[in-house]
């Protein structure tokens, strides 16, 4: 059989020209074949992506886990307490955070907040789970002093906002206000309070040679340890 054939009604100047039956047949099962493999195709990317989202799913809870225990960590403070002075005029924060190394960091922020004003600083130390006492002491309107455990001494200018450490003061004549200390309730968590004046002035020097604090701050509340608030 010819490869086409002469329509009957075609001119004999344009004759036209029709496929023979098998090359029609060919091109229709071509054209079924193509959607078929187009369908397959984009099964096959499909399954492809959805194999691609579930390893970097595996891959990111992880990450995220990871983000969200170090931010736990080292951003939200473990113990923390608020100690309000409405006569003098200024609230103290002290913030303990978890540390991975004391020698650089603490973990001790106290922040001073007065007249809309909000400073944070460090006082060095370490060990605070287990001398975490801060006391605080009004030295005159304009200045208050912090005496932490093991000899972190500081004066806090208020206005303008000033933080540098105690010299050459023995702090006779300073206001004892009370200190930051924890609290052991029967039963319940430790927690970090802010205790008045009625809690026992006492710093902790994690030390029995008193020669050692002779020149500092208020010596005669200076010992190795101090009581808890429970055992006053």
């Amino acid at each position: 059989m010819d490869r086409y054939a002469i329509d009957d009604v075609a001119s004999p100047a344009f004759p036209r020209y029709r496929k023979a039956p098998d090359e029609v047949a060919g091109a229709l099962a071509k054209r079924n074949e193509n959607p078929r493999r187009a369908e397959l195709s984009k099964g096959h990317v499909g399954r492809c992506l959805a194999v691609i989202a579930i390893m970097c799913g595996i891959a990111v809870v992880p990450a995220i886990m990871i983000s969200l225990y170090v931010g736990y960590y080292f951003l939200i403070p473990a113990y923390s307490a608020v100690a309000y002075f409405d006569k003098p005029g200024f609230n103290l924060r002290l913030d303990l955070y978890l540390t991975a190394d004391e020698a650089r960091d603490s973990g001790r922020y106290l922040s001073v907040i007065n007249d809309y004003a909000y400073h944070t600083v460090m006082i060095p130390g370490w060990d605070w789970p287990h001398r975490a006492r801060s006391n605080v002491y009004i030295i005159d309107p304009n200045h208050i002093a912090v005496l932490s455990a093991l000899g972190y001494d500081y004066k806090i200018t208020l206005k303008p906002f000033e933080f540098a450490p105690v010299v050459s003061d023995p702090g006779e004549q300073w206001q004892y206000l009370g200190a930051f200390e924890f609290a052991f309730p029967p039963g319940e968590q430790p927690r970090l309070e802010f205790f008045d004046h009625n809690l026992a002035e006492c710093i902790p020097m994690g030390m029995t040679d008193q020669t050692l604090w002779a020149a500092k701050a208020r010596p005669r509340a200076r010992y190795a340890t101090c009581p808890g608030p429970q055992s006053q």
